[in-house]
């Protein structure tokens, strides 16, 4: 893989991309935490876009821009689009040759840019992966005990760059942490794989797309991002919609990965099984499965990803040695009358 030498191009070695929303609380301490990492590093351009929220977060950041004048670039909607329309168009204003979707909710970890920067300019990989911490607002008692939780995102080859595909996906798809703000990808890869409007859970939805446009990857197993759990959060607040909203992103997924160019191993279509027994599962046990308003959006989405059985997939997890992870699912989906 040829290297890239620094002021080989005109153009930023990466774009930063941060949708603002009524994140007042938070939108300071993470341009603090990105603009101690970039100094006068002109390589890295940050741009922001106001999603025409109901409280000070864009004043903030207005402020901030004054204070770090040719810093910070802004743009706005004219009126509150939804986080897919304001990453889509922020996608379409960025110049940088790497892209980091960021949340303006989280912070940039001590020394992210440095490694990134290090791995894209030796090694020059199409996505990159890093891994997160966790922070919550009110921690419960075993982060009180253990700090911060270190997250991985991938499981497999990490630190060299790689062109397999289903070992990619398999990876992905086991850990299950499918966001975007932890995978940085060329430009043009990410412009293949843009984000539904109107949706929530749309990082699940475009993970099949973003791998098939990137033809070589690197897991870096070490934590860029703190992210911070909050009870505004969507996972925090699940609502009929928002259920509606995964369960088409979980069809997505699944049809998405089985129709890749190419066709995929038995390790991605395992991958995309187990993924979708431990979204199941989960909805069980949160009582979403109660919903009657959803009842024909679950028979739809099983019959479609569990096409010979959710017992098939419990099977296979047997077969890996996942006994308790099977138990669990199993006693889950029994309660839910999913078990097919």
């Amino acid at each position: 893989m040829a290297k890239v030498q620094p002021g080989s191009h005109s153009e930023p070695w990466l774009s930063l991309l941060i949708p603002v929303y009524n994140v007042s609380a938070y939108i300071e301490s993470c341009l603090a935490s990105i603009l101690g990492q970039t100094g006068k590093d002109v390589g890295v351009e940050i741009v922001l876009l106001d999603d025409v929220g109901t409280d000070d977060s864009w004043s903030k950041v207005e402020r901030i821009a004054r204070q770090y004048p040719l810093r910070l670039r802004l743009l706005r909607h004219p009126h509150n689009r939804g986080i897919s329309a304001a990453r889509n168009t922020l996608l379409e204003n960025a110049h940088g040759r790497h892209v980091w979707f960021f949340d303006s909710d989280d912070v940039l970890l001590p020394g992210a840019l440095t490694k990134l920067r290090s791995i894209l300019f030796e090694q020059s990989p199409d996505l990159v992966l890093c891994d997160f911490t966790s922070f919550h607002e009110h921690p419960p008692l075993k982060h009180r005990l253990h700090g911060r939780l270190h997250h991985h995102t991938h499981v497999g080859p990490a630190w060299q760059v790689s062109q397999d595909r289903d070992a990619l996906l398999a990876g992905l798809l086991e850990v299950r942490q499918l966001h975007a703000w932890s995978k940085i990808a060329r430009r043009e890869v990410w412009r293949s794989a843009p984000f539904p409007e109107g949706r929530y859970f749309e990082d699940i939805a475009v993970i099949p797309a973003l791998v098939a446009a990137a033809r070589s990857w690197l897991y870096a197993p070490a934590p860029w991002v703190g992210y911070r759990q909050h009870g505004s959060s969507i996972i925090a607040t699940m609502t009929t919609r928002k259920t509606q909203d995964l369960l088409a992103s979980v069809r997505d997924l699944h049809a998405g990965v089985l129709g890749l160019h190419g066709g995929i191993g038995p390790l991605a279509r395992r991958g995309v099984g187990y993924f979708n027994l431990r979204t199941f599962a989960n909805l069980a046990r949160n009582r979403a499965c109660q919903d009657h308003a959803l009842q024909d959006d679950y028979q739809r989405t099983l019959a479609d990803v569990f096409p010979t059985g959710t017992r098939v997939a419990l099977a296979d997890c047997r077969r890996r040695g996942w006994w308790l992870r099977a138990w669990r699912a199993q006693h889950s989906l029994a309660r839910a009358h999913w078990l097919t």
